[in-house]
């Protein structure tokens, strides 16, 4: 896994032109073996098959009459150091209920942010009170990782079993993957979260793009 880090690191620097620390070497190598572990784990890939029956929808769809549907979704941003998260609520006519946009300086692989964002979203979960939540996330890697019993080291594995304590504290809350075709508006916040960050929803005027999107899907 080291050398396998390593030579990723050498091709980042000749094609792209871009340093890797030491740290994030070793960091790359520990969430490959992670990757790797929860990839042979039989439990975790049953429950994902399982929980993925209809994975194959292209589309986002209305939640049920009593459920809010919570799509999460995390975007890097190389240039700036920086990543950020976009959590949107929507109920079953299809309007937002509730967003929530974090905008941080930070470097984390593309799996740590998205792990990172289902994190952010269950944190966010416990003060609401809704009845029934489906969790939506396009990141594969992360639903399979939270359905696995492997333990894992890294820093993916650290945040991954901060999920998995959260969501076992809460009543009602479903997670599931789903194409990012299907996750389209939390995708959207995400890539804009350094403009709603700490935003509340009524302070927010949707762009015009987000509200073609919401149409198009409604």
């Amino acid at each position: 896994m080291i050398c396998w880090a390593l030579w990723k690191s050498r091709n980042r620097l000749v094609w792209e032109k871009k340093t890797s620390a030491p740290t994030q070497v070793i960091h790359s190598a520990w969430t490959t073996l992670d990757h790797w572990r929860t990839a042979q784990d039989k439990t975790s890939l049953l429950s994902l098959s399982l929980l993925q029956h209809d994975n194959n929808i292209e589309r986002w769809t209305k939640p049920d009459s009593d459920t809010v549907k919570l799509n999460v979704d995390g975007a890097l941003f190389e240039r700036e150091s920086a990543y950020g998260f976009g959590i949107v609520a929507r109920d079953s006519t299809g309007h937002i209920v509730d967003l929530r946009a974090t905008y941080q300086g930070g470097n984390y692989p593309a799996e740590v942010v998205e792990a990172l964002g289902i994190k952010e979203a269950l944190s966010w979960l416990k003060d609401k009170g809704w009845n029934k939540v489906d969790m939506e996330t396009d990141s594969m890697v992360t639903v399979q990782a939270i359905f696995s019993n492997q333990i894992m080291s890294s820093t993916f594995g650290l945040v991954i079993r901060d999920c998995k304590s959260l969501l076992s504290a809460l009543n009602n809350v479903s997670i599931r993957f789903v194409r990012r075709s299907a996750n389209r508006v939390a995708h959207f916040v995400a890539r804009r979260s350094r403009f709603f960050s700490d935003r509340s929803i009524h302070r927010i005027d949707f762009p015009d793009e987000l509200l073609a999107l919401m149409y198009d899907e409604c």
